[in-house]
């Protein structure tokens, strides 16, 4: 009788755990969205010390500089920064067989270069336009390849 009430009572208390943590992740999303997020997927190359697949998280727009927050991290720093003049769009394209069943519906793929290096990112129509502008915005000097 006594080892059922243990057993009770660990799992309440691993249930309350997982809640605690759906919620605390739910209002980190909240917050990051309030401040201008949006959903944003990113691949980068693996020697970037990426397993090479897409990572979904939230990006928003600070000052110069692409901030990108990973969504199941309890972080309040961004995974990615991604500094604007540093930052050239190569090409825009749909997303392939493979990656249209990883990727959220509606989204498209661009692929950017940073700092010399390959990645790509993955977000809704509207977003991507609002992007490209973001970067086309740039300050005299900026570096943009349509």
């Amino acid at each position: 009788m006594a080892l059922v009430s243990w057993t009770l009572l660990v799992l309440g208390a691993l249930a309350l755990a997982a809640v605690l943590v759906l919620l605390a992740l739910y209002v980190r999303r909240g917050i990051l969205q309030r401040d201008g997020g949006f959903d944003m997927c990113v691949r980068g190359d693996s020697h970037d010390g990426w397993s090479g697949g897409w990572a979904f998280g939230i990006g928003r727009y600070r000052e110069d500089t692409l901030e990108w927050f990973r969504t199941f991290s309890f972080a309040t720093w961004p995974k990615r920064s991604f500094r604007r003049h540093e930052l050239v769009v190569e090409r825009r394209r749909q997303p392939d067989t493979e990656e249209s069943y990883e990727l959220p519906a509606g989204h498209v793929v661009l692929v950017c270069t940073s700092s010399g290096a390959s990645v790509e990112v993955s977000m809704t129509e509207d977003a991507a336009t609002a992007f490209v502008t973001w970067l086309e915005a740039a300050p005299p000097g900026g570096q943009f390849v349509g």
